[in-house]
């Protein structure tokens, strides 16, 4: 199923998981280069099992990925915290959770899940790597290529069972620099966030302690840019672009959350009501796609609309839910059948203060509605959001 910029695989203890389309780029460059590793180690084994054992680590390492965020996602849940939905895209992997810790404790719990299950999928890829025949030569292999940079052909008699080896061997190590790489101590990565839940419990300044871990992820992707860089222009490898792009993508995710950061702040002591856009037109639940199109979405110049049934509102529907319809299906299809329900916290009374709303107004098309005593009196979009800082002066 087709869902704004990626396809939706399913769900996973209730939690949808959405591949982005960014995700088709790096799944074809990770196979290739499994494919290369293992066709360098094994030159007579056929060109099909090599890219048959290729396709089977990609998805075992794109598994590694989900587990990974999923270890994330459940402590979430069973802390309260709502999760959206769990997104694989180029730079791997995000659980989308739908607001920040109430408490350091909590931040740290989720936070360190992640990492933990990376080092737990480690240790079993490693067993299985040791129990399989030429398991040790397969990870000695791992080794080489790893702090080596080249990987040694092995005996043609014993070349097919160490391909099938190196993929529980490639991936002991795969997981371990994962759960590595995200301890780093910069924003947004896992490190960054266990700083944060560290800072915030000593000091108590949740603010003073973002601060601090915003700067760290800002450091890690100065000195990853500086790195790949000096691979690509002193050393001639092209392989530290990736750097460089890792880097850049770090950076602009601890510049966001500085930003998101400061609008909360300038969000402090503002309720719902004084911030939402007040009777905003409603859609009828029962009324058809055709209806809600001819009478509503081009009667009025907005790109939401919430939704309501037997007097309460139920959900949210947009022009991408109709377009995820043929034309043909819009008078038959309803409204409540297409909208997107409201999830926990979607819906606030009108002293509900702004500031903690900030993360479920993240991302395309995402309202909270306003209610009072179950009536519907006000919706508020980021653009709300962004009018009011801008009368304020921030």
């Amino acid at each position: 199923m087709q869902q704004h910029g990626g396809v939706k695989l399913g769900r996973i203890f209730g939690i949808p998981i959405i591949i982005d389309t960014s995700w088709l780029v790096i799944f074809f460059l990770i196979t290739w280069a499994f494919w290369g590793q293992f066709r360098l180690l094994a030159p007579s084994v056929t060109a099909t099992s090599v890219w048959a054992a290729a396709l089977v680590a990609s998805l075992l390492f794109f598994s590694s990925v989900l587990i990974h965020e999923l270890s994330h996602s459940v402590v979430a849940i069973r802390r309260g915290i709502p999760v959206k939905q769990i997104r694989l895209f180029i730079f791997g992997g995000v659980s989308e959770i739908s607001e920040e810790a109430s408490s350091p404790q909590d931040e740290f719990a989720i936070t360190i899940a992640g990492p933990l299950a990376s080092f737990v999928l480690a240790a079993v890829f490693y067993l299985v790597t040791m129990v399989l025949p030429d398991g040790r030569a397969a990870l000695q292999g791992a080794v080489d290529m790893v702090f080596r940079g080249r990987l040694d052909q092995i005996p043609a008699g014993e070349q097919g069972a160490a391909v099938v080896a190196m993929i529980p061997a490639t991936l002991t190590f795969i997981n371990a620099a994962l759960g590595l790489f995200n301890l780093l101590p910069g924003f947004p990565l896992d490190g960054g966030r266990v700083l944060r839940s560290i800072v915030w419990r000593v000091t108590g300044n949740w603010h003073r302690a973002t601060v601090i871990a915003i700067a760290g992820g800002r450091a890690l992707a100065f000195v990853m840019i500086t790195l790949g860089l000096f691979d690509v222009l002193f050393a001639g490898d092209l392989g530290g672009l990736w750097y460089v792009l890792l880097g850049w993508f770090l950076m602009q995710a601890a510049n966001s959350a500085r930003v998101q950061m400061e609008v909360k702040e300038g969000l402090v002591g503002v309720t719902a009501g004084q911030l939402m856009t007040p009777t905003p037109v409603a859609l009828p639940g029962d009324i058809t796609l055709q209806e809600a199109f001819d009478d509503y979405i081009m009667a009025h110049n907005y790109s939401v609309f919430p939704v309501v049934l037997d007097g309460r509102v139920r959900g949210t529907l947009s022009l991408a839910h109709l377009r995820q319809y043929p034309r043909a299906q819009w008078p038959v299809v309803t409204v409540a059948e297409a909208m997107t329900p409201l999830e926990p916290g979607d819906a606030v009374s009108v002293d509900a203060p702004v500031d903690h709303l900030i993360d479920r107004l993240a991302g395309g098309g995402r309202r909270v509605v306003v209610v009072d005593a179950g009536r519907l009196v006000g919706i508020i979009s980021p653009s709300d959001v962004t009018r009011w800082l801008q009368r304020r002066g921030l």
